[in-house]
């Protein structure tokens, strides 16, 4: 369809995108590598009527791992994220996960932080990061705060980002020995949205499992971190994984062209499992001979 005309406005760096954000009001829209933004246009779900172009803003582009988290700048875009050798040697799960990212055009151009501002609920690396426990640094050109991961999406295509805000990088926790991870997602075909997702970090010690993280994606508004069956699991061992998550609750999952309700929930239990026992196996040092990070 044909879009509406609009003004475009490339910004030299955050403050000034900021600046201009605000002095456009709500009609304008932040461009960076347009992956999410651009095929919205494109079908009319928006009609910005400024795009402030921040895709050779030289800030935000590294990643860099010091005292025990990894910092991931929001320019960061997918296929570099994956190929990070910082990245895979502090946490691989968000490398594991961003490689199911659409085709390898969107993840040459889509960035870490259009993915996590975009707000999809089908989207792998907000299910990630919730699992992660990570936070999100943000700024309006003069002053910044931190959001954590699992209070910044509000619902679909809705954060916690105000009008004049940008997400600068994402701060995630280096897990240190002990801990294993596993991402798993069902799609229609691959690079398709996630009909579900599931992330799951777990910690182990002499085959009983101490600690786990778990997210869901693509059955509710925003991902979902299943504290309950977090819980449910300590003292477990990988064979009683699969009798302790039972029902998944705290989901919300819909019936649209791609999947039913139903079946999204029966998907969410099964991703949820098979992560889990990923993760414990990764844990234990018995998936081609991985230990976590």
């Amino acid at each position: 369809m044909y879009t509406r005309a609009f003004r475009y406005e490339r910004a030299d760096d955050l403050p000034a995108a900021c600046a201009a954000l605000r002095r456009h009001g709500e009609g304008a829209r932040v461009l960076a590598g347009g992956q999410s933004l651009l095929p919205m246009i494109n079908v009319g779900l928006a009609a910005p009527e400024v795009l402030v172009d921040i895709s050779r803003v030289a800030e935000a582009r590294e990643i860099t791992a010091s005292d025990g988290y990894l910092s991931i700048g929001a320019l960061v875009t997918h296929r570099e994220l994956i190929a990070s050798e910082v990245a895979r040697a502090a946490q691989p799960l968000l490398g594991a996960a961003a490689a199911h990212i659409g085709s390898a055009r969107i993840r040459n151009r889509g960035t870490l932080g259009g993915s996590l501002a975009h707000s999809d609920p089908a989207a792998e690396l907000p299910v990630v990061m919730t699992a992660l426990g990570a936070s999100y640094e943000l700024t309006d050109g003069r002053a910044e705060r931190e959001v954590r991961a699992e209070e910044f999406a509000i619902t679909v295509f809705t954060t916690e980002l105000q009008p004049d805000e940008l997400l600068v990088a994402a701060r995630v926790p280096v897990l240190g020995p002990g801990w294993g991870w596993s991402f798993r997602e069902v799609s229609r075909r691959r690079g398709d949205f996630a009909l579900a997702s599931a992330a799951a970090l777990v910690r182990t010690a002499g085959g009983i499992l101490v600690e786990a993280r778990l997210a869901l994606g693509g059955v509710a508004d925003r991902a979902v971190r299943l504290a309950a069956v977090e819980a449910a699991l300590t003292g477990a061992t990988r064979d009683e994984i699969a009798a302790r998550v039972g029902p998944i609750e705290g989901i919300s999952p819909v019936t649209d062209t791609g999947a039913s309700a139903e079946y999204r929930r029966h998907l969410a239990r099964v991703l949820a499992v098979q992560a889990l026992e990923e993760a414990c196996a990764r844990s234990e040092g018995t998936v081609s001979g991985e230990r976590g990070p």
